[in-house]
């Protein structure tokens, strides 16, 4: 079975408005980055989101995991014009 395009399925999910990184407040029209995990049973999981200050990089993988960074338009509590920055797996 083939996964859902990250961009496409994170594409209008609800977030918070806190920056994990920095702790600074997301406002209705700022950029955000998104860090998200892919589960079986759940799809793909939003696990960190930070304003501009974030990574653009993964980094070192998580053992087999496929990670996501994406960034956004953050827009009344939701992430929307869903663009991939970097996958840990093609």
């Amino acid at each position: 079975m083939t996964r859902p395009s990250p961009a496409a399925a994170l594409n209008g999910v609800q977030v918070g408005h806190i920056c994990d990184r920095c702790s600074r407040g997301i406002r209705t029209g700022d950029k955000a980055v998104a860090y998200a995990t892919y589960y079986e049973d759940d799809g793909w999981l939003i696990r960190r989101l930070m304003c501009d200050c974030g990574s653009r990089t993964i980094g070192l993988p998580t053992d087999g995991a496929d990670e996501v960074l994406v960034k956004a338009v953050y827009w009344r509590g939701r992430l929307v014009g869903v663009t991939t920055v970097d996958r840990s797996r093609p």
